[in-house]
């Protein structure tokens, strides 16, 4: 009785296999599986259409070999894309969210626009993305040390500007949001501007993230003193100590740092 009794619940077992085989053939070849419509979350960078677009997505109607195996290998090839996650939703409706890689700054070099990615890699900037507050890093140099899709540590001057911003974003968050371009001073030292200081920060070469905790500390001591109106400059170009350039009129001035 127990042979004849796993012979039937063999048989059962294969029943049911074929059958879901069956019908797993019978409808991914059926108009149920057909999608018709396809709904992106989580973009900031760009617009929807802009990433339908550049994936060759936008006109479904027109594609009848339209798999998901097929969106997630076109979206993720996107330059902004980390990963997708792709949900189906209901019949012929497919959602994707969407996950941007972490941008760290925008990189100028001779006329031509890139990002940079958290994990250094050197990115195309597309004319239309949106919402860019980021650290701008200008190579004055008519030489790039640097590759599209490469990594951006590969080039000194591009590693030294990095550290800079990754030092401010962890030590000092108003001082990093406050970093508005990085030059090379055609190749020299390094320049820093600041969105709420007119004057320059003559970084020199080395110790960057030294750098960078002094020059948080200075600032912080002179927020809202009004000694900051007549500062010309600073200058961290010599290690361990710190210059800061006065206007004249500074000699009038009864407050102290």
């Amino acid at each position: 009785m127990l042979f004849w009794s796993e012979i039937k619940h063999s048989i059962l077992l294969i029943t049911i296999l074929a059958v879901i085989t069956l019908l797993a053939f019978t409808l991914e070849g059926s108009e149920i599986n057909d999608i018709t419509r396809i709904q992106i979350l989580g973009n900031k960078y760009l617009s929807v259409d802009q990433y339908l677009n550049y994936s060759q997505l936008e006109s479904l109607d027109q594609k009848t070999d339209l798999s998901i195996a097929l969106i997630r290998d076109r979206i993720e090839k996107h330059p902004y894309i980390k990963n997708i996650d792709v949900l189906i939703l209901e019949r012929g409706i497919t959602q994707i969210k969407i996950y941007e890689k972490k941008m760290d700054a925008v990189l100028l070099s001779n006329s031509k626009q890139f990002m940079i990615t958290n994990n250094s890699e050197i990115i195309p900037l597309i004319p239309s993305t949106r919402n860019i507050d980021l650290p701008v890093i200008v190579n004055n140099s008519s030489k790039e040390n640097f590759q599209l899709f490469g990594n951006a540590c590969n080039d000194d001057k591009i590693f030294c500007a990095l550290k800079i911003i990754s030092t401010a974003e962890l030590y000092d968050k108003i001082l990093y949001e406050n970093i508005s371009e990085i030059s090379f001073n055609n190749g020299d030292n390094i320049l820093l501007n600041l969105s709420n200081y007119s004057s320059p920060i003559y970084f020199g070469e080395g110790n960057e993230i030294e750098k960078t905790v002094y020059l948080s500390k200075i600032f912080k001591h002179m927020r809202g003193n009004s000694l900051t109106n007549y500062l010309n400059y600073v200058d961290l170009r010599y290690n361990n100590l710190v210059y800061l350039g006065f206007d004249e009129q500074v000699t009038t001035e009864k407050e102290s740092i």
